[in-house]
């Protein structure tokens, strides 16, 4: 599989030299795993709550859960465990330094509550839609993500 590179990628690099945490969100099969572990691949652990044994050992212990997974770690399909939010915002007030947890979750309006209430302060919430055309087209470099967009002044 080719990897094609994200114009949120720039993004998502910036908050993780910010924030303690970044939460990834999109719809499904968006690119959000492919994305974070290819971006991470050396400097971050991966685990997935995709499989139902993982999330049954979650969900049974959080803290015991977390205890094999040290920081810096990718948490993929969170959605799956919101529990684990409370220990994980535990975590990070015991270790600020930027950069330490990536989690990833399909869209969720509930969970989207959980998020903003529990690592508050702590996360960047970016959402990585499907391609863009100029990411379809490997010119991923050439696009701008929302907010670079924004910045620029309105022609007249």
């Amino acid at each position: 599989m080719i990897f094609k590179e994200r114009i949120l990628s720039g993004s998502i690099r910036k908050a993780l030299q910010t924030f303690p945490a970044v939460v990834l969100t999109g719809p499904r099969q968006s690119g959000k795993t492919t994305l974070c572990r290819k971006l991470f691949e050396h400097s971050h652990r991966f685990v997935s709550l995709e499989d139902p044994d993982v999330r049954l050992r979650a969900r049974a212990d959080p803290r015991a859960f977390l205890d094999p997974y040290p920081s810096p770690v990718i948490i993929d399909e969170i959605q799956y465990c919101p529990e684990l939010l409370s220990y994980i915002k535990t975590r990070i007030d015991q270790d600020r330094r930027p950069g330490q947890w990536v989690l990833t979750r399909s869209q969720n309006v509930v969970l989207m509550e959980s998020v903003t209430q529990s690592p508050a302060g702590r996360a960047a919430v970016l959402t990585l839609l499907p391609f863009f055309v100029a990411e379809r087209c490997g010119n991923a470099h050439a696009g701008r993500d929302v907010p670079a967009w924004l910045k620029e002044p309105i022609a007249t």
